[in-house]
């Protein structure tokens, strides 16, 4: 990384869900946005098992040959640097993960920062834990918080199986993503091979 390379800090918000579910990254200006991609999965402990697309103003971002937008044409993400489209503090885009569920999250460029030696992506702060994959988007996780929050509810024991135990709805663990973090390029890479097979 040269020394020139600013260095994006974005707060990653999840749409439509109280209390507040989001993570601030901070990310290098010339990450492509499919390894944004990678760092908001990491970031969140998603499970990179859905389409997902980007949306900044008019244009769309993602993986060009999954394009499910007919009559649109999506910016292959592999190709596209986040600094290409002029982001500036306090723009604002778009991520939305699982078209069936509809994870929409609100991403804002915070700072444009100078790097430091340290390892980036990095992520600097976030609350609550994210939903459970294939839940049922924001209705259906209002109803799973409902029932795992409730022993004697008559699903509890069928949805705790379901998700594989209990649910701790505050759960973030900065320093477990951070070592992911520290394995980026390498984490990177798998995904971009499970594209390949």
């Amino acid at each position: 990384m040269s020394d020139s390379t600013k260095i994006y800090e974005l707060k990653i918000t999840l749409s439509g869900i109280k209390p507040s579910i989001y993570r601030t990254i901070q990310i290098e200006e010339n990450r492509t946005f499919f390894e944004l991609h990678a760092a908001i999965q990491i970031a969140f402990g998603w499970e990179n098992s859905h389409l997902h697309i980007f949306e900044i103003g008019d244009d769309r971002i993602g993986m060009s040959e999954f394009d499910e937008f007919e009559d649109d044409h999506t910016i292959e993400e592999r190709n596209i640097r986040l600094f290409q489209t002029g982001l500036n503090e306090k723009d604002k885009f778009d991520y939305i993960y699982d078209f069936g569920d509809h994870w929409l999250h609100e991403i804002q460029v915070t700072k444009i920062l100078e790097p430091k030696k340290t390892f980036y992506p990095k992520c600097i702060k976030g609350s609550m834990n994210r939903p459970p994959e294939d839940c049922g988007g924001i209705y259906g996780f209002e109803d799973f918080k409902e029932i795992m929050g409730n022993r004697k509810h008559p699903e509890f024991k069928e949805m705790k199986t379901w998700y594989g135990g209990m649910y701790d709805e505050e759960l973030f663990l900065k320093d477990q993503i951070n070592e992911d973090f520290k394995n980026f390029d390498t984490i990177v890479e798998e995904m971009l091979l499970d594209l390949d097979d």
